[in-house]
């Protein structure tokens, strides 16, 4: 059975027509086909712009903590977000989530894991990329890898035979999207340059900035690739009665516990190597407690709704939907940095450029979900 055969999602109308055809069916009952169809991929955008809006807004809590330093946020937030939430979700939606995880081949779960630990530390390399090479180069670099790779890999490898049009269109809403990241990057850049930037240094700092940025970039792509090559694990969460909307889930429980490992411990290095353990016992703990919490649930639950919004967008989801998801949330991220007055007194080329990639991305928010009406 190949990979992409059991990867979940819903038929194509292609199928629904030759089905009923087949059948005998009337014209009348293929037309409701189709119409309960549409309304599947309808609700899947749906879910996708739920989980883009969490996505985008789970860092906001992240400005309102005081009296901690970055890696006690980060490291409570990974805690409760990666490991206790996920496992909570994970185990209201797929009961039966270790008998999965026993009928599933040892190499794909292996595998699988590995993608988590390469994620967790991609989420890394993404705070050391953005420190070395500054907003303007390092953040186009790493989300337009996320997104393109995020896309492109299941597309070439994963997904089944598709009609040109369709491959064409995702490829180029792909494409739009990194364009739109890399004009605002260039915005923000303009906004709020960086003081310190690798760029600005010496020849080696650069490439040493690069290489990580880079290496983020392919790393925090891995969540998408790992459903798309968990079709195995997938088809025995299917073959125990799990719903196609929620057999992907049971790669994010794997992938994000392995990935919580390896953010627990660079925060926790941090902690002590900068001797601020102690600030656990502060006043403003509670406070800070509850606001990781809320990041936490926003940012799995982002991936929850868009592994059940991927799996109803049809035999592309994983493909068409994770730069949809990518795109979506970095449109939420800047509208909050709007309402929030970051860009009050900004240059106007700035606001011009940031205008100019928001307008990008929402083309290529149309041109991807133009690729799901054939």
């Amino acid at each position: 059975m190949t990979r992409e055969a059991v990867i979940p999602s819903l038929p194509r109308r292609d199928d629904v027509l030759q089905f009923d055809r087949h059948q005998g069916q009337t014209p009348q009952l293929a037309i409701r086909g189709i119409r309960k169809l549409n309304m599947q991929i309808s609700f899947g955008f749906f879910l996708v712009l739920l989980a883009a809006i969490l996505q985008g807004t789970f860092i906001c809590p992240m400005t309102m903590v005081d009296g901690w330093s970055w890696e006690h946020t980060w490291a409570t937030f990974s805690l409760l977000g990666m490991f206790v939430l996920n496992w909570i979700i994970i185990l209201l939606l797929v009961p039966r989530i270790f008998a999965v995880y026993a009928t599933s081949p040892t190499k794909d779960l292996m595998v699988l894991g590995l993608f988590g630990i390469g994620w967790g530390l991609g989420a890394v390399l993404f705070g050391l990329g953005m420190d070395k090479l500054g907003m303007a180069l390092g953040y186009p670099i790493i989300m337009g890898l996320i997104a393109g790779l995020g896309a492109m890999i299941p597309l070439l490898f994963f997904a089944p035979p598709i009609p040109p049009v369709e491959r064409v269109l995702v490829v180029l809403g792909t494409v739009l999207v990194i364009l739109g990241i890399v004009v605002c990057s260039i915005g923000g850049s303009l906004r709020a340059p960086f003081a310190h930037s690798a760029s600005a240094g010496n020849s080696s700092a650069f490439k040493a900035g690069l290489v990580i940025a880079i290496l983020a970039g392919v790393l925090s792509c891995l969540p998408n690739v790992g459903v798309a090559f968990g079709a195995n694990v997938i088809h025995a969460a299917a073959k125990l009665k799990v719903s196609a909307s929620s057999s992907g889930d049971t790669v994010w429980a794997l992938l994000f516990t392995l990935g919580c490992i390896v953010n627990l411990a660079y925060c926790i290095y941090l902690m002590v190597s900068r001797e601020t353990l102690h600030q656990y016992l502060g006043r403003a703990t509670p406070r800070n407690l509850g606001l990781s919490a809320t990041m936490a649930a926003m940012w799995i639950g982002s991936f929850y709704l868009y592994g059940a919004g991927a799996a109803r967008l049809g035999h592309l989801g994983v493909v068409m939907g994770w730069p949809l998801f990518i795109s979506l949330s970095i449109l939420v991220g800047n509208i909050w940095g709007l309402s929030r007055g970051e860009w009050k007194g900004s240059p106007p080329k700035a606001r011009r450029l940031l205008n100019q990639g928001l307008g990008i991305l929402m083309v290529a928010i149309i041109t991807l979900a133009l690729s799901n009406s054939f």
